[in-house]
């Protein structure tokens, strides 16, 4: 029975031990680096050990920094390579990563579906209104506009017939005027 403790106990120090890191480039979080190595932990959760010296290139965000930098849990990626005579793991290249900034620009204002702008504006008393398109009276003459499924109002409930509205249209790919939007109200006095 003892002896199968003491099996046991060294087959769980053996899954756990630190191995040597592969060659090439690991991606992981900075566990321990002193006395010229460093461990680092792959997002599995395997953990590798290699060997540094002064030739090894620390860097953050592509400037160089110390090994004396460093802070433990830093997302890194390792560049590691084989040293001979011996043939152990060396790190060439230790880089601190981190998420890329967001833009400084203005974000974009999020909508829940894309709506047509239309490029063209009519303003004018509606004098027709059918289900599939509105006549306005404008000062250059009547304009019919096509009414799409999706075309947006102001107020869904009211009337158009008689309203003065102001209209956001665009041209169909065969070039008649459809409305994308349909505004009206009135100006509050103070």
């Amino acid at each position: 029975m003892r002896g199968f403790s003491v099996g046991l106990l060294f087959l769980g120090a053996a899954l756990y031990a630190q191995e040597p890191m592969p060659i090439g480039i690991l991606r992981g979080s900075l566990v321990t680096w002193q006395a010229g190595s460093l461990s680092v932990r792959e997002a599995g959760g395997a953990v590798y050990d290699c060997t540094y010296d002064n030739h090894t290139l620390f860097q953050r965000n592509q400037w160089p920094i110390r090994s004396a930098d460093l802070t433990g849990g830093e997302p890194v990626e390792v560049l590691s390579d084989r040293k001979l005579p011996a043939s152990t793991c060396y790190v060439r290249m230790l880089s601190v990563v981190h998420a890329s900034a967001k833009s400084p620009r203005r974000p974009t204002p999020p909508r829940d579906a894309w709506i047509h702008r239309g490029y063209l504006t009519y303003t004018g008393l509606v004098v027709k209104n059918d289900d599939s398109k509105i006549t306005l009276k404008t000062r250059t003459g009547p304009r019919t506009l096509l009414l799409r499924a999706d075309t947006h109002y102001s107020t869904a409930a009211d009337p158009l017939l008689n309203k003065h509205v102001f209209v956001r249209a665009g041209r169909t790919l065969q070039g008649a005027l459809e409305a994308y939007q349909v505004m009206w109200g009135e100006i509050l006095l103070p």
